[in-house]
């Protein structure tokens, strides 16, 4: 019976990485789509907001200006979902808090000898 076991492992933990190779697939895609509809938002906003501001201008009403103002607040709001949903993703491709370092090397390679050197020092 142990040996069933046995032989089950390796078909589990195929199964198990196909598992979370389509959890990642749909992650990406859902990241895309959540993305795109905050654009679409956004950008939808704005034309109302762009609307809003002519109507409040020509009618000068106070309720335009009103309605004008809701527009900018939503729009601001969007804007700042669209950041959190940066930081969501980000916290779950890197569960650990861990930054992610980029060292740059800027390395100068010159073979020049010592009178080379004490020659370009004594021109400046």
């Amino acid at each position: 019976m142990s040996e069933d076991k046995g032989e089950d492992v390796p078909a589990t933990i195929d199964e198990v990485e196909d598992n979370l190779k389509q959890v990642l697939i749909n992650r990406k895609d859902d990241y895309t789509y959540g993305r795109e509809v905050l654009y679409t938002t956004a950008e939808r906003l704005q034309d109302i907001l762009d609307s809003a501001v002519q109507m409040a201008q020509e009618s000068e009403h106070p309720r335009a200006v009103e309605v004008a103002v809701q527009a900018a607040n939503a729009l601001a709001d969007t804007a700042g979902k669209l950041m959190q949903h940066h930081v969501y993703v980000d916290k779950l491709n890197n569960p650990k808090g861990q930054e992610t370092k980029q060292v740059t090397n800027n390395n100068l390679n010159v073979k020049l000898s010592t009178k080379d050197l004490l020659e370009l020092l004594s021109r400046e």
